[in-house]
């Protein structure tokens, strides 16, 4: 019997999200439990394992493959991290240490990839030849998509974008001079804020608060927007994309976010790259990490079969 489902996870530091996803991307059933990562190199190993075994019990027959998408540089061929990540402290195989707990060919891919190859192929940029996927949550994630397929470069780290030296002001744990992440991310945001004397619990709430008039969140939310049109800019003048998507948890902001962004873009970006460009809000909201990790699976058996 031919397999109709894959299982794609898409494991944070604070959640597992897992789901079964046809070979169209949609996805027919979906799961969240706490990833467990902070407390050893094994919980959250029995998290994913638990998951997938939870999500096999629902399939008609075997999955067609298993992917898997996390923060961190994912080296393409071993499916290891490149260097440590914050959000999975004790991992560094991440394809060695899962694939015998779950008895299948495992595709690993960076979690910002995932989300861009999830929105090419099926959400807000579908049809396009170049994309480019911004992820603004925490910190910043990108991927980037040409005719169907990821660039990730030549060892899985394409897209470190948030991480250009862009005469940051605020020190970045990358360890990279002058990097903008900690001024054009919902982390930085709600740390600016803070500083500023603002209560407030997330990025969410700074945004609540310039809409509601207050100065010092106004003025932190245009430095927020103005940041990260400059970004993106940088990577349309490199990439030349059709269309850039912007998702993550402070993509749920809206034209709050969205409006100044493709202003910021305007200014900093050449025009003859500018033309045609589009700017647009993710469709696929929190699943696109799943559904991307899915396909690349999908994409796997693809090659396997032929």
């Amino acid at each position: 019997m031919t397999a109709d489902m894959a299982i794609g996870l898409d494991l944070g530091g604070t959640d597992l999200k897992a789901g079964l996803v046809t070979r169209a991307g949609e996805v027919t059933a979906f799961l969240r439990r706490p990833a467990r990562a902070a407390v050893s190199a094994d919980a959250p190993l029995e998290v994913v394992a638990g998951a997938v075994a939870e999500l096999r019990r629902a399939c008609a027959g075997p999955p067609a493959g298993i992917g898997l998408g996390c923060p961190g540089v994912i080296d393409p061929a071993s499916g290891a991290l490149v260097g440590r990540t914050p959000h999975l402290p004790h991992w560094d195989s991440l394809r060695a240490r899962l694939a015998g707990r779950l008895g299948a060919d495992l595709v690993v891919e960076n979690d910002a990839n995932a989300a861009a190859l999830a929105e090419h192929r099926t959400g807000a940029a579908r049809g396009a030849r170049v994309s480019l996927t911004v992820t603004v949550g925490t910190g910043i994630g990108c991927g980037l998509v040409v005719d169907g397929r990821l660039a990730r470069g030549a060892r899985g780290g394409a897209g470190e974008l948030g991480h250009l030296p862009l005469d940051g002001r605020y020190p970045c744990r990358c360890g990279v001079p002058g990097c903008v992440e900690p001024e054009c991310s919902g982390g930085g945001l709600t740390a600016r804020a803070r500083e500023a004397g603002l209560d407030v619990a997330d990025a969410a709430a700074v945004f609540a608060a310039a809409a509601a008039g207050e100065e010092r969140a106004v003025r932190l939310v245009g430095r927020m927007t103005d940041r990260l049109g400059a970004l993106i800019a940088a990577a349309v003048q490199l990439l030349d994309p059709e269309v850039v998507v912007i998702g993550g948890g402070v993509a749920n902001a809206g034209d709050a976010l969205l409006v100044p962004v493709r202003a910021a873009v305007g200014r900093h970006a050449l025009e003859s790259h500018r033309r045609g460009l589009r700017l647009v809000p993710a469709q696929l909201g929190e699943r696109a990490g799943l559904v991307g990790a899915a396909l690349a699976a999908w994409d796997a058996a693809g090659r396997a079969a032929g």
